[in-house]
């Protein structure tokens, strides 16, 4: 296995309080970038062979879902005025990608998907 090789910017250097700071791996901040996409696309060849390759895979897996797989709620907070005047919190029962956020008229009120 061979690392992919990457191109090092000696040319870009800041100044950060009178010291001289490089960043030779500045392009890789752009990520639309062709070169970008090459470098991430030959890493990632690797990491997903090792991962697939890997024989304990299944039971890391398992650990990891155990331990991500929990309901979890942001704190509340209220927004609005008047009329317009709601409490709002994120909620994520466990494994969705993203939380959902909720919102509600009064702290009885039921909740309903907001975003």
């Amino acid at each position: 296995m061979e690392y992919p090789k990457v191109r090092r910017d000696e040319s870009i250097v800041e100044n950060h309080f009178g010291i001289e700071i490089k960043d030779p791996y500045r392009w890789l901040e752009d990520p639309d970038s062709e070169e970008t996409k090459q470098f991430v696309e030959e890493q990632n060849k690797i990491t997903f062979k090792y991962v697939q390759d890997y024989e304990h895979r299944e039971k890391l897996m398992n650990k990891l879902l155990e331990k991500y797989n929990y309901e979890r709620f942001g704190c509340i907070f209220k927004k609005g005025k008047g009329e317009n005047e709601y409490y709002y919190y994120f909620h994520n029962t466990g494994l969705q990608s993203q939380s959902v956020l909720y919102r509600q008229k009064t702290l009885e009120s039921e909740p309903v998907v907001f975003f």
